[in-house]
């Protein structure tokens, strides 16, 4: 039982904090539409417009948990800010970067699917688009791992 224990508790302990982390996962893909859609229908203008409404709406947006979500209106990004859990120490954003064909968004590279990259780093990230997540990856949601 002891061994169980030993290999159980810390298993069921990062699971606990993935799932307070995946509150901020899910305010962001949340706003992955938001995004899309202002990029699709004003291209960048549309993103900083978006980010102004999400600047001035962040009593709407938080929780108890959630202390700030922000979209970025040059690259389209969104981060979340967490808070209340302990275990993540200073580390506690959760960011999603989008691109189209493995480069940035831009008005010249609207044309195409844009994909979310929530990875920090450059190993894990395809074409170098990484995103500012500095969540440790265990506490992340596998698609960011």
């Amino acid at each position: 039982i002891g061994i169980l224990a030993a290999v159980a508790l810390p298993a069921y302990q990062k699971y606990t904090i993935r799932a307070q982390v995946s509150e901020g996962a899910i305010a962001a893909a949340a706003m992955r539409l938001e995004v899309t859609e202002s990029f699709g229908d004003g291209g960048l203008p549309g993103l900083v417009l978006l980010a102004a409404e999400v600047a001035a709406d962040q009593a709407a947006l938080t929780t108890d948990r959630i202390t700030a979500i922000a979209v970025n209106g040059v690259t389209g990004e969104i981060t979340v800010t967490l808070a209340g859990i302990a275990q993540l120490g200073a580390l506690t954003t959760y960011g999603l970067m989008p691109s189209i064909g493995g480069a940035a968004i831009a008005n010249d590279n609207a044309t195409g699917s844009i994909v979310w990259t929530c990875t920090s780093t450059a190993a894990n990230a395809g074409a170098g688009i990484i995103s500012t997540t500095n969540i440790d990856t265990d506490f992340l949601p596998a698609e960011c791992r």
